[in-house]
């Protein structure tokens, strides 16, 4: 298995979708209880918004992982306004992480190989910090403590986590 990372473009848009409805419904998609995702059916304003005009805005970055030349997985993340934002959001000077990696290939290093890609973006940006939202229960916790995410805040069934750069 091969694994790359490219930079995302603007024709990976529909795919970014399809990533977000990963990330987001991942628990119901895993139990069979969330119908497939479907490019028809566009996700709520509020989730949407996550990759509108993605790459466009100033700070923006991410990547797509391939296998073996198949879409795997993206990870982004960009800087929300504290009056426009999405979950996961600290405040305007710190980016916001979003990371999804297809079911069909999880637990393959894929997320880590796309979490450090942007890490060491982020460090040559001279961002200072990144934030992301992840669920208690959602394997991609151990990852981001891993990659030395801390908790800053516990959000109920999700804790808002944050990372030094």
């Amino acid at each position: 298995m091969m694994i790359e990372l490219r930079p995302i473009e603007s024709a990976d848009t529909p795919f970014l979708r399809e990533m977000l409805y990963e990330a987001v419904y991942w628990r119901s998609i895993a139990e069979g209880t969330n119908p497939p995702f479907d490019e028809a059916l566009p996700p709520s304003p509020g989730i949407g918004k996550a990759v509108e005009q993605l790459g466009d805005w100033e700070g923006d970055a991410g990547v797509i992982a391939l296998v073996d030349s198949a879409r795997a997985g993206a990870a982004w993340y960009r800087f929300w306004a504290d009056d426009n934002y999405i979950r996961g959001h600290i405040s305007e000077g710190i980016p916001t992480l979003v990371l999804a990696v297809h079911g069909d290939f999880r637990r393959q290093g894929i997320g880590r190989k796309m979490l450090d890609r942007l890490i060491k973006h982020a460090a040559q940006q001279e961002i200072e910090r990144m934030s992301l939202m992840v669920s208690k229960d959602n394997h991609a916790l151990h990852l981001y403590r891993a990659c030395g995410f801390e908790i800053h805040a516990d959000d109920g069934d999700s804790l808002l986590m944050l990372r030094e750069i």
